[in-house]
């Protein structure tokens, strides 16, 4: 497996502790700067003394024998003590691998406040690696999992999980204020009021591998029993959207970010409606700052639209008048910070405590949550039972690991 070279180490390390750890035999120690000894047992079938020759031995005639003939005494035993670095040592360091979502150097130079930070805080030292995609990033969390922490989607994490339990420790939140991705599926008025009227109508996509915008879609319908008409593909969400709005096609699926509610209330999935500020029977408008607005900013009781039809606002304004939101996708989790299944938990909880005050702090701004990289503006606790909607999806639609890999590519 081919690696990008990257800041402090490179992933040689970790084949080093992968060869070591095929005589290791117990929980690993914290501590960075102690050994455990460990234990192999090896069979020895004959001890002879350096430089002496085996004895000369006269053949036995031959004779039936008189009684059965019993079982050889079982081999004596040599117990060997080999020692193996401790975690979070110079010759074992935590492995912090990130996916080559953009250049190696960049990733190696944005990783560098952030291991600082965690050297500082947990006295461990720890290394950045990139390997070739997020398959081998969920491979080496499986292969080292005592070693290795991720930073990978929520679908890598799910097939993570599923192949050896790499835990989800803490999931990404961006600008928009929330830690997961939705998608809204659109009619125009009137058209339909239920996804089984949809059997057979044409619909427009812009992203055939989006799990929140499409993948789920398809699921539902599966499970329900509908077949779509004509998938028309769209080189990206306001086209798909102007399709819709243009009769091109019948309904379309695009991204759905909730409205900022008035007064500090919270849209909540489930049980705020997404288009409840229609019930103001008030078209949108734009503010003078560029937010697309229902009733006035909400501080003052009106709405603030953040779907992907805001972004057509200014040159398609009756977009939000000839659109209809008929369903929305459950929340798909944003990116995900994964420790394999036997990393230690004490040494765990420094980092998840550290990586927290860290994406809160100013030093994320020139790290994670530069606009190069991730873009982040926080870390919050992650529960696995919350990908659950990629499971869904997966189970419904039969896709096996390899497909689900390759929607990722």
């Amino acid at each position: 497996m081919n690696m990008h070279r990257t800041r402090i180490f490179a992933l040689a390390s970790l084949a080093a502790a992968l060869t070591m750890s095929a005589m290791a035999c117990g929980p690993q120690a914290n501590a960075p700067v102690t050994t455990t000894p460990q234990l192999v047992t090896v069979e020895v079938t004959r001890l002879v003394d350096a430089g002496q020759s085996a004895p000369t031995v006269a053949p036995a005639p031959i004779a039936a024998p008189t009684e059965p003939t019993r079982p050889t005494a079982a081999p004596p035993v040599v117990t060997v003590e080999v020692t193996r670095p401790a975690l979070g040592t110079a010759e074992r360091p935590v492995q912090l691998l990130f996916p080559p979502t953009t250049a190696g150097a960049t990733i190696a130079q944005r990783a560098e406040p952030l291991v600082a930070a965690l050297e500082a805080a947990t006295g461990a030292e720890f290394a950045v690696g990139v390997p070739d995609d997020e398959a081998a990033v969920a491979a080496l969390l499986c292969a080292a999992p005592a070693d290795t922490i991720g930073f990978i989607s929520a679908a890598a994490y799910t097939l993570a999980h599923d192949a050896c339990d790499a835990v989800a420790g803490l999931v990404a939140r961006h600008d928009d204020g929330l830690t997961w991705q939705m998608g809204m599926l659109v009619t125009q008025p009137g058209a339909a009021t239920e996804l089984a009227e949809l059997a057979g109508r044409r619909w427009a996509v812009a992203d055939t591998r989006s799990l929140p915008n499409y993948l789920y879609f398809r699921a539902q319908m599966a499970e329900a029993g509908i077949e779509p008409g004509e998938v028309v593909t769209q080189p990206e969400e306001t086209s798909a959207l102007l399709a819709l709005r243009n009769e091109a096609v019948d309904f379309t699926t695009a991204v759905f970010v909730p409205p900022v509610m008035p007064l500090d209330r919270q849209w909540v999935f489930g049980e705020t409606q997404p288009e409840e500020w229609r019930v103001l029977g008030i078209s949108p408008t734009r503010s003078p700052i560029g937010y697309v607005l229902v009733a006035g900013e909400p501080e003052f009781g009106g709405y603030r639209l953040r779907d992907a039809r805001a972004r057509l606002f200014d040159t398609t304004p009756d977009i939000f008048d000839v659109t209809r939101i008929l369903a929305l996708s459950e929340p798909i989790p944003n990116e995900t910070v994964v420790f394999g299944a036997d990393f230690p938990l004490l040494l765990a909880r420094q980092t998840l405590a550290t990586m927290a005050e860290f994406a809160a702090s100013e030093a994320c701004q020139s790290s994670l949550c530069s606009a190069d990289f991730y873009g982040w503006t926080g870390l919050e606790p992650a529960d696995d039972a919350a990908y659950d909607p990629i499971r869904f999806i997966q189970n419904t639609l039969e896709l096996e690991a390899a497909d689900l890999w390759a929607e990722l590519d």
